[in-house]
């Protein structure tokens, strides 16, 4: 006698056996899944959910062996070198080392909630460190650790009944021409429907009929059912699957009632035309159908054109490296494949060609536009020693550089990589903005509900063009577009000028900063410090001393480490670094000191009544062993152009400006009073900055730090947004929430003035798609607007918000 399965009632295959243990007895399953499903119940404690169902739950989605196996070849580690990138975590709390990370391209995705059931039941898998979508080009990331099989997320999405797969641009654009090939052929089919039932439907509307002509009215009815047939069952497809989908999530999108009135207003028209006598009392709504249904997907199409148009700004970057290169080979030159250079590989890098990895010049001269990287439309001069980044192009003559990171480790995957991430996540205000739509969903099926009973009751011959009108003005298709369209054209534009957002929050960040904090050297200043003197002390030559110094510097990436430069400097061993405060390390067998006054004071016997004479202007460094201070170093910097401008302009749009600098108090002053700063703080260390922040964040205060150093970590994590100058270390722009990719300060005002636009038009979307739907329910509840027009609404309603987000991509 055959079993059937506990969770969904089918029929268990003969010799098959998997079972739990529930309320006592044993349950029985016709498949891993389904007793899967049953054990999430039970780990969540819901095993009342059997004693209470009505009905005997879904089976789930399962896929054949062969698509399995077939998902399953993304975990081959040599495949997944192409398009999956190691990235280090820094956390003392677990011992996960690492993660890894990629891009996504996810196709059938219609709406909102498409995105909300991805992302929800992905986050769930037991490895995945982050899943999100971008609404705007479909393109997810997701990070994972180690252990998690990757093929375990894209499983799940088939499961769902959405297509995820490594994004690669020429797919992506393979599949938006298909996508769009497609959505023509959908509006044709509509289009052409809609034209064809208008011919019919007009002279009914313009009275050129009476009762008497009922064969004709008859006639014109059939063909206009048969004429609206393909809209239904072809056109309007993607609706229904897209509602389909988000009632298994439990979640109501707006798909919801676009397919209630579509199936509906076809169902009861074609039920009039069969069994009725036609009549002029007698409504049918094919026109309607055609006409929604062709509204809608204009609609959809234009927002889809947008999407694509975003994700072709998106894959500039991932089409500036060249396929193949010429490195040299026993002093010969050799073409290969870019994806092959290693590192320590000589690249060769002819007048016209665009660098394929990053690497340090080694071999000739030559200037670089660096303009999509940077932003920066003047040409750069690279000579021997300088670094040359992947994805520029060089513009005179042939050099060489010695590769010192493949393209996939360079300067612009990170960049790329940071870009999807940043426009994959979700800011509060679109959140919000999903959430809302969700709830509007349910209050206009409430409404239409509502509606139709009332007019059932009291005059049902309008009843289904009422509730049809109220289905279809209503829908919140312009609310759900209103944050991510604004969001992703304001991404892209400031991108170009040079100004890249890592993380979600950033505009949201930027628009509602009540303070700005500079850190001084080599963010105000050009960081491009010298030594204009050098004191001995003890007796110590300068040659002496300054060998000392540089050798201690040598691997330091501060900015003070680039004003030593000596040919003599011998190497150091052991040596520490002092975050903010100085380094430390063995030359010659004897442990030297170099940093700051406080720091030289901790370690040395000596005083400092001896050490004077330097100028205001100047920094200091001093030189010491643990007995007596050598030295001291007065380095000078000289201020960036734009800062004055950019200070000005942060300081007219409301937002108090402070320095927060480790620097002696007498160089902070002076670059203070160079700029009309009156909040400074000088000879801070981290800890002393970190207790800065949090002070200004105690009263309630938004606070934005802009720093280049490692020793700016702490207080950057702190802050309420970070950014980190183009000149910072790698470790400083990884873990900042902006990165100014170039040297022009004056783009971080622009960036500020963006983001207050920005917000601007988010609220003009938002409270046009409030607005509209508010305005146009009551009047579409009492009869004053038409099916026709209702379609037309909406479909305008959502083309509006798409264009005036498109005012984004200008700066």
């Amino acid at each position: 006698m055959s079993q059937n399965c506990f969770h969904c009632g089918e029929t268990i295959p003969l010799g098959f056996h998997a079972q739990l243990q529930i309320k006592g007895q044993l349950a029985a399953f016709c498949c891993y899944g389904c007793q899967a499903v049953a054990q999430v119940i039970l780990d969540d404690g819901l095993e009342n959910f059997y004693s209470h169902r009505t009905a005997l739950a879904s089976k789930p989605l399962e896929l054949a062996d062969d698509e399995i196996t077939q998902l399953r070849l993304y975990d081959d580690p040599l495949l997944q070198e192409e398009f999956v990138q190691t990235v280090s975590v820094d956390d003392t709390q677990t011992s996960q080392q690492s993660s890894r990370q990629t891009s996504l391209s996810i196709s059938g995705i219609t709406c909102a909630a498409c995105i909300w059931l991805l992302e929800r039941e992905i986050n769930r898998l037991d490895g995945v460190l982050s899943f999100s979508i971008n609404h705007s080009t479909h393109k997810a990331f997701i990070e994972w650790e180690p252990s998690f099989q990757l093929s375990n997320a894209l499983i799940q999405a088939r499961k769902l009944g959405y297509q995820a797969k490594p994004y690669r641009h020429h797919e992506a654009k393979v599949a938006a021409i298909r996508e769009k090939r497609m959505a023509i052929f959908r509006i044709a089919v509509a289009g052409i429907a809609t034209m064809q039932n208008m011919m019919f439907s007009i002279p009914l509307y313009l009275g050129m009929y009476n009762d008497a002509d009922t064969q004709l009215i008859g006639l014109f009815r059939w063909v206009s059912m048969f004429m609206a047939a393909p809209v239904v069952l072809f056109s309007a497809l993607p609706f229904y699957l897209a509602a389909i989908r988000s009632l298994r999530a439990k979640k109501l999108s707006m798909d919801v009632p676009v397919s209630i009135a579509i199936i509906v207003a076809y169902l009861a028209s074609s039920f009039t035309t069969i069994t009725t006598v036609p009549t002029l009392e007698s409504d049918v709504y094919f026109d309607s159908v055609a006409m929604f249904a062709f509204f809608l997907l204009v609609g959809r199409f234009v927002e889809m054109q947008t999407r694509h148009h975003f994700l072709t700004d998106d894959a500039d970057m991932d089409q500036l490296l060249p396929e193949t290169a010429t490195i040299m080979v026993n002093g010969k030159p050799q073409s290969v494949v870019s994806h092959r250079i290693a590192s320590g590989d000589i690249l060769r890098i002819k007048q016209g060609e665009v660098a394929a990895a990053d690497g340090v010049v080694v071999s000739g001269s030559s200037l670089f536009d660096e303009a999509a990287l940077t932003g920066e439309f003047l040409p750069v001069a690279k000579n021997e020693h300088d670094f040359v980044s992947a994805g520029t192009a060089n513009i005179e003559n042939t050099i060489e550089i010695r590769v010192s990171a493949p393209a996939k480790s360079s300067r612009l995957s990170s960049i790329v990589r940071l870009i999807g991430q940043a426009q994959s996540a979700k800011p509060r205000t679109q959140t919000m903005a999903d959430n809302l739509a969700s709830y509007f969903v349910a209050l206009v099926l409430v409404s239409c509900t509502a509606t139709g009973v009332y007019w059932f009751l009291n005059d049902s011959k309008h009843v289904l063009a009422i509730t049809l009108s109220v289905l279809v003005v209503t829908c919140p298709c312009a609310l759900s577009l209103a944050t991510p369209t604004a969001l992703t054209g304001a991404t892209a534009a400031l991108r170009k000028l040079g100004f890249l957002l890592a993380k979600n929050h950033v505009l949201e960040a930027m628009s509602r900063a009540d303070d700005v904090i500079f850190d001084k050297t080599g963010t105000l200043t050009q960081g491009k410090l010298s030594i204009a003197h050098i004191e001995p002390l003890s007796g110590q030559s300068e040659e002496h001393v300054l060998g000392i110094a540089t050798a201690l510097e040598r691997e330091t990436h501060h900015p003070i480490a680039r004003a030593f430069d000596c040919s003599v400097a011998t190497s150091a061993s052991n040596l520490q670094h002092h975050t903010g405060q100085g380094v430390s390390g063995e030359v010659e067998g004897t442990r030297y000191f170099l940093g700051s006054a406080r720091f030289i004071e901790q370690v040395t016997k000596d005083g400092f009544s001896s050490v004077s004479g330097a100028k205001e202007s100047h920094s200091q460094v001093f030189l010491s062993s643990d007995q007596h201070i050598l030295a001291r170093f007065d380095l000078s910097d000289t201020l960036r152009p734009e800062a004055a401008e950019t200070v000005r302009a942060l300081a007219k749009r409301g937002s108090t400006i402070h320095i927060l600098s480790g620097d002696q108090q007498s160089a902070v002053e002076n670059i203070a009073e160079k700029l009309r700063i009156a909040h400074i703080n000088a000879e801070q260390s981290p800890e002393d900055k970190l207790a800065y922040v949090k002070a200004l964040q105690d009263k309630g205060r938004s606070v934005v730090m802009v720093g280049d150093g490692i020793n700016d970590l702490p207080v950057l994590a702190q802050a309420d947004l970070s950014i980190a100058m183009g000149s910072a270390s790698d470790l400083t722009k990884l873990n900042s929430d902006a990165v100014l990719l170039n040297e022009h300060l004056d783009v971080l005002a622009k960036a500020f003035e963006h983001a207050s636009k920005t917000r601007k038009i988010i609220k003009e979307n938002i409270a046009w798609a409030l607005g509209y739907n508010l305005c146009m329910l009551p009047l579409a509840m009492i009869g004053l607007v038409p099916p026709y027009f209702a379609a037309l609404g909406m479909s305008l309603s959502s083309l509006i918000v798409v264009f005036n987000s498109t005012r984004l991509r200008s700066t």
